[in-house]
């Protein structure tokens, strides 16, 4: 069955409202009383047993999404959340309340125990990262064409360092604006935690610091709420991570051309150039 099969199904008779598809279907549940909830249909049961895993890890995090319950039907699995809020920091990206806020649940996560999130010796580091991204620019290269990327960057790459890490914190490694969720009270919950694992610290926050400091003040209050200071340096390394690998996922799964990337490939651009000057 397909996912909004499965949310009529498991609604039986409350109206069904897609929130988003892709390899994870969501939908809010709406009953006639009015009161709703989140439903999840995942696209494989390692999605659900990943989520699952880190939720019963860090449970009794504030910010995290309340579990109703999980389930599976049809063979579909899929979980059933309280109703975090209708609005996100991607669709309300000048409050600055919101993202001071974001700044400082993504800040309790890091010093959150993280003993039962995973069964890693050690943690991702400096040289992991650093390989990580001479990986990174290696498979972009075949697309360097495609996305119009000057050659200049790949030479300027070839012998980046990655700064010194931090030690391995619980991380929840893609926490986009649109997952941070805001409830009418100003409340904010952290949601999608399919790939969480450990990381440095520097992972997660400079990934939504990229993503939101295009927005006036909202990266400086995020920056507030975590409390730390923004190293410039620091960051165009993590920036151009990050940008490499949201090319690759795009390039990788895309036919034709690849022009609407154009603004993340002149962040690259940038990241590289101003960083290779210091």
């Amino acid at each position: 069955m397909q996912a909004q099969e499965i949310a009529a199904l498991l609604a039986d008779g409350d109206r069904v409202h897609a929130l988003s598809s892709g390899t994870n279907s969501v939908f809010r549940i709406t009953g006639t009383d009015g009161s709703t909830t989140i439903l999840k249909v995942y696209g494989s049961a390692s999605y659900q047993r990943r989520e699952r895993r880190a939720l019963e890890a860090l449970d009794g995090l504030e910010g995290l999404p309340a579990v109703i319950e999980w389930g599976s039907t049809q063979g579909a699995d899929w979980v059933r959340f309280a109703d975090a809020g209708r609005w996100t920091l991607a669709s309300l990206p000048g409050d600055s309340k919101a993202a001071e806020q974001a700044g400082s649940l993504l800040r309790r996560l890091h010093e959150a125990d993280f003993s039962r999130l995973s069964n890693l010796e050690e943690g991702i580091g400096s040289a992991w990262m650093e390989t990580a991204l001479r990986g990174n620019f290696a498979r972009l290269e075949r697309y360097r064409r495609r996305l119009n990327i000057p050659s200049s960057v790949f030479d300027k790459a070839s012998d980046l360092s990655f700064p010194v890490t931090g030690p391995p914190r619980a991380s929840h490694t893609r926490p986009f604006p649109s997952a941070f969720v805001i409830d009418d009270s100003g409340a904010v919950t952290l949601t999608g935690w399919t790939w969480a694992t450990l990381t440095p610290a520097e992972w997660d926050f400079t990934f939504t610091y990229w993503h939101l400091a295009r927005h006036q003040n909202a990266g400086e209050a995020f920056a507030s709420g975590y409390g730390a200071k923004v190293d410039t340096a620091v960051l165009r390394t993590w920036i151009a991570f990050h940008i490499t690998a949201a090319l690759l996922r795009e390039a990788e799964s895309r036919d034709g051309r690849l022009d609407d990337l154009r603004p993340y490939v002149d962040q690259l651009v940038g990241a590289i150039q101003a960083r290779r000057s210091t």
